[in-house]
């Protein structure tokens, strides 16, 4: 059987749809139907995609302003900086790594009234930062290899916020207490302003500040890093390189991903995505009440024919056979139409970016993204097709119960 509409089932399944001795009723109920189901599977296709879409351009825009994992020691300081970071970068799917030490701190310009503001230090190493992220690429005047110990990078909001231009003096407060002539005090330090980035994403642009990794070594009263910041291959490879290194460097370190800081966000996007999609098959269930309603209108109207067909020898399951295949015509018809108008629908918007997103709700998504996923391109073929059968069971029943003797008699 080649098919819903294929073999005797098929062949007399189709003639009943197609003929035009059909009611005109029967016909509009049928394309109500499939554009019904047609119309469950672009909402449910657009649905996952926008979703796909917003958490796989989140997840970049996260991983391109940041390494894609930190490895760090249980025990505080790496003990061997060196040692660690060689150890790293021969382990399979490490691409780069860089140490880094982390801070935080309050940003004061002097001369300044304006409150101070709070800010996360990272420390790097400029040789290698540039390596592990690309949030460097936007840098300027100067390259992140050029920054020197006593200066520091800021993002552009701060520099727009305070009017900061380079070679500007700014003092950061350090969270670290120092002992002084008036008790327990916070670590104070004056930094020359060498550049500013902008990585269009507003929590880094207007919180972020890096500094030379010797001077938050100097700070510390250490001589080693806090942590190794590592890029992998893609962002897909994550997790394989993080395990293999994890195999490697033993218990007494922990390598973590935004994915892991930002698990509730990931959460939530996965989970909004399947809401939304089951919300959304109700339309599918809908069309699945027209599939009904117009079987058994079309049972009602060839009960004449089915009493012929089944004083020839035709068996109940064969007449039942032929209203499942009417259902499953129905919902193959519906579910093309639908993959085949929001596929292509998907691509085009994705891919000339077709409708923007203002800048002051999404920062850094800039366009509405849909991507597609074979698994859900397949749940949103399969569903229907389901629905479809199961709805032509009840028509399909009727039809096999009908007596041939009173069906020829009624006419």
């Amino acid at each position: 059987m080649a098919g819903p509409l294929g073999g005797f089932e098929g062949f007399v399944a189709k003639r009943y749809m197609t003929t035009k001795r059909t009611g005109a009723f029967v016909k509009v109920m049928v394309l109500f139907a499939t554009a019904g189901i047609a119309l469950g599977v672009f909402a449910m296709v657009v649905t996952m995609a926008l979703m796909n879409g917003f958490r796989e351009e989140i997840q970049a825009n996260l991983f391109s302003a940041t390494a894609h994992f930190t490895l760090g020691s249980i025990a505080g300081d790496l003990p061997d900086t060196e040692a660690t970071l060689k150890t790293v970068r021969s382990s399979p799917g490490v691409v780069a790594a860089s140490p880094m030490r982390f801070e935080k701190g309050l940003l004061r310009l002097p001369g300044s009234e304006a409150p101070p503001e709070a800010l996360a230090v990272k420390a790097v190493d400029p040789a290698t930062a540039g390596s592990t992220t690309s949030i460097f690429d936007s840098l300027a005047p100067i390259r992140i290899a050029q920054l020197k110990e006593g200066e520091v990078v800021l993002g552009r909001e701060l520099q727009r916020r305070f009017g900061l231009r380079v070679g500007d003096t700014v003092a950061i407060a350090f969270l670290r207490l120092d002992l002084g002539l008036g008790g327990l005090q916070p670590k104070v330090a004056a930094y020359t302003v060498a550049g500013f980035f902008e990585s269009h994403i507003s929590e880094y642009d207007k919180g972020w500040a890096f500094i030379h990794l010797e001077d938050a070594k100097r700070l510390a009263h250490t001589d080693q890093a806090e942590m190794i910041e590592v890029r992998a291959g893609s962002i897909d490879k994550i997790d394989a390189t993080k395990g293999a290194l994890m195999k490697t460097l033993g218990g007494t370190f922990l390598a973590t991903d935004l994915r892991d800081t930002n698990r509730a966000l990931f959460a939530a996007l996965k989970v909004e995505k399947w809401i939304f999609t089951a919300i959304l098959s109700l339309i599918v269930l809908v069309a699945a009440f027209n599939i009904v309603a117009s079987l058994v209108l079309l049972v009602t109207e060839k009960r004449r024919d089915l009493g012929v067909l089944l004083s020839l020898g035709a068996t109940p399951t064969q007449v039942k056979n032929i209203f499942v295949r009417q259902g499953l015509g129905i919902g193959v018809a519906g579910t093309l139409l639908g993959l085949g108008i929001s596929i292509p629908a998907c691509l085009l918007v994705d891919h000339y970016r077709l409708i923007r997103l203002p800048s002051a709700v999404y920062d850094f998504i800039t366009y509405v993204p849909l991507k597609l996923h074979a698994g859900d391109l397949a749940l949103a073929a399969l569903f229907p097709l389901v629905v479809a059968w199961a709805a032509s069971h009840y028509p399909a029943k009727r039809a096999s119960r009908v007596d041939p003797v009173d069906a020829l008699r009624a006419d």
